[in-house]
């Protein structure tokens, strides 16, 4: 099941409909160069009969708003109850509050965990050096109010369960990703990847690198009929293949990371054995950051 950004559902079941936005990659300041840019996000919006919940929010405000202007059109008269964030780096939640000014009855989820992470986010000179950097001008940064969910990580809509599952590592700590069993539905967050390069900034050792694909294989037990990564791109469809393949490339980098003496032959490895992976930021980052590169 593969679309763009059409109307269209990728699924529909017992009374819910998913749909999936796919935003273009975008643009970044990286070294006193925009050569580079950042992967395609996609968004993800389970709706039912009367409202919606959707999943994660885009960096920049006008990013926000496309996706906001996209609610609008796919379930116009539906309210948007929730939005839910599946971990704690910023292009997942920065436009949260953009989006609320069209939903404004909307209200940010997160686990304990990633609230914490996402109020991290915020933290000076983190926010300044890393965020605006990359996106100067285009992010809101005044603080999103969360709600913390229940430590069993649930909640409702229209009477169907939507479960938050806490598997740890990803491409960063405290990382989640969305079951939603009436649909036998995995939203992925950075846990699970598509066809971009995956980030390893901050899975810097090969334990942390194993933490990541034990949590696949949490993943791969729940036994998903759809799995939607946050970055892929529009052509890759919705396959559980999607968990096996970001396996792949675990796998990869931590053998090519051995074999290179630099990180541009890192980022030579994984551009022959990956050619068809968007993302050529993350790329850079993750391939300089093992040889101390400054970012």
């Amino acid at each position: 099941m593969s679309l763009t950004n059409s109307l269209g559902p990728v699924a529909c079941h017992s009374g819910l409909s998913v749909h999936v936005y796919h935003l273009a990659p975008e643009p970044v300041v990286y070294q006193n160069s925009t050569d580079l840019s950042f992967s395609p996000t996609a968004f993800t919006l389970v709706s039912g009969i009367d409202s919606a919940v959707l999943v994660d929010a885009p960096a920049t405000t006008a990013q926000g708003q496309e996706i906001a202007d996209w609610i609008a059109n796919t379930i116009p008269g539906k309210e948007l109850k929730y939005i839910y964030i599946t971990h704690g780096h910023g292009d997942h939640f920065f436009s949260a509050s953009t989006i609320q000014q069209t939903y404004p009855n909307a209200t940010v989820l997160a686990t304990k965990g990633t609230a914490e992470h996402i109020a991290q986010q915020y933290t000076e000179p983190f926010l300044t050096s890393f965020w605006l950097s990359l996106f100067p001008d285009k992010i809101d940064t005044k603080p999103i109010e969360v709600d913390v969910l229940p430590d069993d990580g649930t909640f409702e809509l229209e009477g169907h369960k939507f479960q938050a599952v806490e598997v740890g590592q990803g491409d960063t700590y405290n990382s989640t990703v969305l079951h939603i069993p009436t649909l036998d539905l995995i939203v992925g967050g950075d846990v699970v990847y598509g066809n971009c390069h995956q980030l390893f900034a901050e899975d810097n050792t090969p334990e942390l690198r194993a933490k990541w694909l034990a949590s696949l294989d949490k993943v791969a037990a729940l036994e998903p009929k759809l799995v939607v990564p946050s970055h892929m791109r529009s052509d890759n469809g919705y396959s559980p293949d999607h968990v096996e393949q970001t396996k792949e490339y675990i796998q990869a980098y931590e053998k090519f990371l051995t074999e290179s003496n630099t990180w541009q032959e890192l980022e030579g490895k994984l551009k022959d054995k990956f050619p068809d992976r968007d993302g050529s930021f993350i790329l850079r980052w993750s391939c300089q950051e093992p040889f101390g590169a400054d970012f």
